[in-house]
C-alpha cells in the first residue's frame, strides 16, 4: 500500500480508512466462489519494507485461512441443514404416524365373510386409501382409493377423502351413486384443480351376500368365481376433477367361496429395473394362485409376488390391496 501516492488505485475514501488501519499490506482471503475477507497488515517492525519472501509467505497464509474460513462457512451451512432435514424427518414421521391411523385398525366382524386390507406407501406418507365401515343393518362399507400426486399433498387429500366417504356413508345413504356424487363434489371444492382421485366404493349385506357397488375410474376390483373373473366396472369419472359428476351404481349376487381381489395401480403397475410393468394378468394369475387362503395371506403372497418381479428396483407408488372371501 502506498497511501502517499494520490495517483494509486485507492479512493480518498479508502485512504481514510485504511490510514486508521495504518495498512500496509492487503491480502485477499478468498473462498471457492468469492472473496471472504481481507488480512491488513501495518509496517513491519522493523520498519524495513516487505520482501518477496515475506508476500509469498504471507500470501501462503492468506490463502490457508480463506480456506479454513470456506469449510468453516460450509460446515455451519452443513450442519444447519442436517438439523432442518432432521426436523423435516421427524414431521414426517409424525405424518406417517396420524396417517396410518387412518388405515381401519380392528376389522368389523361381518358374518360369512372374510377380508383384510394393507397399504405400502412408496414414500414417509402416501395418497392410496382403504377403510372398512360398520354400518347400520349389519352392511360392511368398503372404499379404495388412489389420489393424484405423491407426498404429504396426496396424504392430506387423503384424509379429506376419507372423511367425506365416512361422512356421507355414516348418513345412512342407500343411493350409491348419489353418495358417489356427493363425495366427488366435496372433493373438489376442497381440493386444486390438478388434485383428484380414483375411487371405488361398496356396501355389502351380509344375510343376502350382496355387494353394491360405485366405481369412480379406478382399476376395476377383480371377482373370482371358480373359473370365471368378474370385473367391477360399472360407476363414473374419476372423484373431484368435476363439480357436478353422475355415476352409476351396479349390485352383484355374491356365492359362497368367491373372492374379490381390490387393488391400486401401484400393484398392477409394479416396475423391475428395465422399466416393464407387472401387469393385471399377472395380479391376477398370483391371486388365483391363492383363492381358499385367508385374506390377509393373499395379500401378502400378492405382494412377494410383485415383489420377485420388481426385483429390488425402486417403486414410485404406493401399494394397497384389499380382499374379500365369501365363507
Amino acid at each position: 500500500m502506498y497511501l502517499e501516492d494520490q495517483d494509486s488505485w485507492v479512493s480518498d475514501e479508502e485512504r481514510g480508512e485504511l490510514a486508521e488501519l495504518q495498512s500496509r499490506l492487503l491480502l485477499p482471503l478468498a473462498g471457492k466462489d468469492a472473496l471472504l475477507g481481507f488480512l491488513s497488515l501495518g509496517p513491519k517492525r522493523s520498519e524495513e519494507p516487505y520482501s518477496k519472501t515475506d508476500l509469498r509467505l504471507l500470501r501462503s497464509v492468506a490463502a490457508q485461512t480463506g480456506l479454513a474460513l470456506d469449510n468453516t462457512r460450509l460446515i455451519a451451512a452443513v450442519a444447519s441443514e442436517t438439523a432442518k432435514r432432521e426436523v423435516l424427518n421427524r414431521e414426517m414421521e409424525i405424518a406417517r404416524e396420524v396417517q396410518q391411523r387412518l388405515f381401519p385398525q380392528t376389522l368389523p366382524a361381518v358374518e360369512g365373510l372374510e377380508y383384510d386390507g394393507a397399504c405400502r406407501p412408496a414414500l414417509g406418507v402416501g395418497g392410496d386409501y382403504y377403510d372398512f365401515l360398520a354400518l347400520s343393518g349389519g352392511r360392511l362399507g368398503i372404499a379404495i382409493g388412489d389420489v393424484s400426486g405423491k407426498g404429504v399433498p396426496a396424504a392430506l387429500l387423503m384424509a379429506s377423502l376419507q372423511a367425506s366417504v365416512r361422512g356421507q356413508a355414516q348418513s345412512g345413504s342407500a343411493n350409491l351413486a348419489r353418495l358417489m356424487e356427493t363425495v366427488s363434489r366435496l372433493v373438489f371444492d376442497a381440493s386444486p384443480a390438478n388434485r383428484y382421485a380414483t375411487f371405488f366404493y361398496a356396501e355389502y349385506a351380509a344375510g343376502a351376500r350382496r355387494l353394491r357397488y360405485v366405481n369412480a375410474g379406478h382399476n376395476p376390483p377383480m371377482l373370482f368365481r371358480r373359473a370365471e373373473l368378474v370385473r367391477l366396472e360399472t360407476g363414473g369419472p374419476v372423484v373431484g376433477i368435476f363439480r357436478e359428476a353422475r355415476y352409476e351404481e351396479a349390485e352383484v349376487q355374491l356365492e359362497a367361496g368367491d373372492t374379490i381381489v381390490m387393488f391400486t395401480d401401484g400393484i398392477s403397475e409394479s416396475m423391475n429395473a428395465a422399466d416393464d410393468e407387472w401387469g393385471e394378468e399377472e395380479l391376477a394369475q398370483a391371486a388365483r394362485a391363492s383363492l381358499g387362503r385367508p385374506a390377509a395371506e393373499t395379500i401378502v403372497r400378492i405382494m412377494e409376488a410383485a415383489d420377485r418381479f420388481a426385483a429390488g428396483a425402486p417403486q414410485h407408488d404406493d401399494m394397497t390391496l384389499v380382499v374379500m372371501r365369501v365363507g
